[in-house]
């Protein structure tokens, strides 16, 4: 079992250092955080805004990495290979959302302390909520993967996912009427959290609808390796 979940990640760290364009977007939040803090140089108090708008964007450009693995293993027939190999369903998610994830780690407690923010500011709640945020984001990311069958149709398929994951926070402030629809979304406990900070509460519906969202995501995921017999 752990010998191939290392191959797996073996295989995967080589075909992202092998491809500049992927290596990119694992960067690409801090390339984004150094821009923000250049537009609003000389302006006092915007580590929480750039904390918070830079946020999205880390789930969002890690885990377009999926796409682009999952569509180019799938597109080279390497997924048939590694089920004659005996890999199984859940090693091959495992293994697939390790790197992302473990990133997506660093990024959430780094950024923080980078920018200066104060933890007691943001309080316990922001390791939930992001986690849980990230994990439904990385599902989404790996439904499309699964069901295309090149790379081109893969990326192409989930740019509209990033986008929203990335841009749909910030439409909450705009309206009234459209804060309320975002809280029945993935981003909708993001959100509210991003508003109220420590006086988030967990029991707040807009948790609830994620933690749906994450078991939905969890299960549409195990339901298309099955479907497609991407690996047995």
């Amino acid at each position: 079992m752990f010998r191939r979940i290392n191959a797996l990640l073996w295989s995967r760290m080589q075909m992202i250092l092998a491809n500049k364009m992927i290596s990119i977007y694992l960067v690409m939040p801090i390339l984004m955080v150094v821009l923000y803090q250049y537009m609003f140089k000389g302006r006092e108090g915007m580590e929480n805004m750039i904390l918070f708008m830079v946020l999205p964007m880390v789930p969002a450009f890690l885990g377009y990495l999926l796409p682009t693995v999952l569509g180019e293993e799938a597109e080279k027939n390497n997924q048939r290979s590694l089920r004659l190999a005996g890999v199984k369903s859940w090693e091959y998610v495992l293994a697939s959302l390790m790197i992302p994830f473990l990133v997506n780690l660093v990024y959430l407690i780094v950024l923080p302390f980078y920018l200066q923010v104060d933890w007691d500011k943001l309080g316990w709640q922001y390791i939930p909520v992001m986690l849980a945020t990230t994990m439904v984001v990385f599902f989404i990311f790996m439904g499309f993967a699964l069901v295309s069958d090149t790379q081109a149709r893969a990326t192409i398929g989930a740019m509209p996912i990033m986008m929203v994951t990335m841009l749909l926070p910030m439409f909450s402030m705009l309206d009234k009427t459209v804060e309320k629809i975002i809280g029945f979304t993935y981003l909708g406990s993001y959100s509210v959290y991003s508003q109220k900070l420590v006086d988030y509460q967990l029991s707040d519906k807009s948790f609830l609808f994620l933690l749906l969202w994450l078991v939905a995501s969890i299960l549409a995921v195990v339901w298309l390796t099955r479907q497609k017999q991407v690996i047995r």
